[in-house]
């Protein structure tokens, strides 16, 4: 008689199961729900493509200047260009210096074996969250508004986010690591500093290396867009040119970027790809 009744129940369609229909129900709902806040969401963000044909007769005039750039300002931007990439050098620098040492404080495998350990990878971890949880453009707002206009407010900003974006690298690249050669360290009676220097470090120098470079690429790409709120840089010229509507200098300033950004992502792609293979 049991076995009857779990076979009822299970070849039951699982809408007439106990529940079954509730749950069907609220599915519904939540996929109603959804829909509505998509429609909800295209009409309070405007969104008209009907206004994009409509800017088609802008869009060529603008296009039309686009096409013959001022050459005559190349000289000007390329120094503008030059000061963009020493931002996000010294920014990458900067946060290397400190991100380093703050990196084998926040690894899992050299800080949890004691209380005051534990207290310290909790700290460092947090400072490594908060400073990637505020965007580079905030913090070079913040930076332009404490120390004035230029490259100076740029460099903070990056530095600073790129800290805890690079902690947090290098510490789960030293948590990575093989055990074998810190143990045979501690068991030899090495101590903490040549435990690290001799067992942790050659095994992280290469991932380092690469991530490091990895960050300055992307930095560079930062640093043009931080220009916009005054921090230094290339970005902040092609902000006066928008405003201007002098498109022949956007299209100068929009090559000169094209050309250097693609030079300088396959010169670290390279440059990453040989300490791979070291």
């Amino acid at each position: 008689m049991v076995l009857r009744e779990k076979t009822a129940m299970t070849a039951l369609p699982q809408a007439d199961r106990p529940y079954g229909r509730v749950a069907v129900f609220v599915r519904w709902l939540i996929g109603l729900a959804l829909v509505t806040y998509a429609a909800l969401a295209v009409i309070h963000t405007e969104f008209n493509p009907l206004k994009l044909l409509a800017g088609a007769a802008s869009a060529r005039e603008i296009l039309g200047q686009i096409v013959h750039p001022d050459w005559s300002i190349l000289p000007q931007l390329l120094r503008l260009m030059n000061e963009t990439v020493e931002m996000a050098l010294i920014g990458t620098l900067l946060a290397i210096l400190i991100s380093f040492p703050l990196s084998f404080l926040a690894a899992k495998n050299l800080m949890l074996g004691t209380l005051a350990g534990r207290a310290v990878y909790a700290v460092v971890r947090l400072v490594f969250n908060v400073l990637r949880a505020f965007e580079p453009m905030l913090l070079a707002l913040l930076f332009v508004l404490m120390v004035g206009i230029g490259p100076f407010p740029g460099v903070l900003a990056l530095g600073l986010h790129s800290v805890g974006m690079l902690g947090k690298l290098f510490s789960e690249s030293i948590e990575a690591i093989d055990p074998g050669p810190v143990e045979a360290i501690q068991a030899c009676g090495g101590n903490r500093f040549q435990v690290i220097w001799y067992g942790v470090l050659p095994q992280v120098a290469p991932a380092f290396l690469a991530f490091s470079i990895y960050r300055w690429d992307i930095n560079i790409r930062m640093s043009i867009i931080l220009g916009i709120v005054g921090a230094g840089g290339i970005g902040y010229y092609l902000l006066q040119y928008l405003n201007l509507v002098q498109y022949r200098k956007v299209s100068t300033a929009f090559i000169l970027i094209l050309v250097v950004v693609t030079a300088l992502d396959y010169a670290s792609a390279w440059l990453r790809t040989r300490l791979g293979q070291a």
